[in-house]
């Protein structure tokens, strides 16, 4: 079983980060690279960089646009782009496919539409959908090393107020509150936006179940780190990989 840690921050690339984090070093090494050059084909610049931060040490992800891309994505090219970046990443895991799935389902209600008539803004960016392909990937090689289940936390989705494509909007944003039905969250004390769309709908693809008990032993411990910091500790998604399964 794989336990996800979502009390102190769930984003798309914290998500990558820790999934990563959890791989032997051949294995994370060579996905690391395939996720760059499937990056510079894309037009952004990644990196894979280890952080330290507060005796914790862990993996954040870089990824930077060379080239400004469109503030929107339609449902067709979002997809489309999806699924190159899968097949040049050599992934056939189809949680990718459902994490977009979950979001363009909840953007659409949230604004009356059927998904297909869906434009995203940051959600749809070579960054995001490069950080979906990734978790794919990831997910996939932690299924064939035999990982078992994915469960999660209550997810801590902070408070206050954040600014996005369609302007300022109130914590958790209308599509986000949207993708948290069906799953255990609460605010948290510290404002700001700890859990991201993006991230939120890689957890709902991903888990069976949500439980607070959390393992007392593990044999794997990975932490991804996000770049915002939140009562002085940068946000952070961590993984524990126990070694067994809950499913009987």
């Amino acid at each position: 079983m794989i336990f996800i840690d979502a009390r102190e921050g769930l984003s798309g690339d914290m998500v990558l980060a820790s999934m990563i984090g959890l791989l032997d070093k051949p294995l994370l090494n060579d996905v690391s690279n395939r996720i760059g050059r499937v990056a510079s084909e894309n037009g952004l610049d990644f990196h894979l960089v280890e952080i330290l931060d507060r005796g914790e040490s862990g993996l954040g992800v870089t990824c930077i646009e060379k080239v400004a891309a469109s503030t929107q994505t339609s449902h067709s090219d979002a997809f489309s782009r999806l699924d190159n970046m899968g097949d040049h990443l050599g992934s056939k895991d189809k949680t990718s496919l459902r994490i977009l799935e979950l979001i363009f389902e909840a953007e659409g209600e949230a604004h009356g539409l059927p998904p297909q008539e869906v434009h995203l803004h940051e959600i749809g960016r070579p960054q995001a959908l490069l950080n979906i392909a990734g978790i794919g990937l990831v997910h996939s090689l932690l299924v064939e090393a035999g990982c078992g289940e994915f469960v999660s936390s209550t997810i801590t989705t902070g408070k206050g107020i954040v600014v996005i494509g369609h302007g300022a909007v109130r914590v958790p944003a209308p599509a986000t509150r949207l993708l948290l039905r069906g799953l255990e969250h609460l605010q948290g004390d510290d404002p700001g936006e700890r859990a991201t769309p993006t991230g939120i709908a890689a957890v709902k693809a991903l888990i069976s179940s949500q439980t607070d008990e959390f393992p007392e032993e593990f044999v794997k411990k990975s932490i991804g780190f996000g770049t915002r910091r939140f009562g002085g500790r940068l946000g952070r998604t961590t993984l524990l990989w126990t070694g067994v399964n809950r499913i009987q």
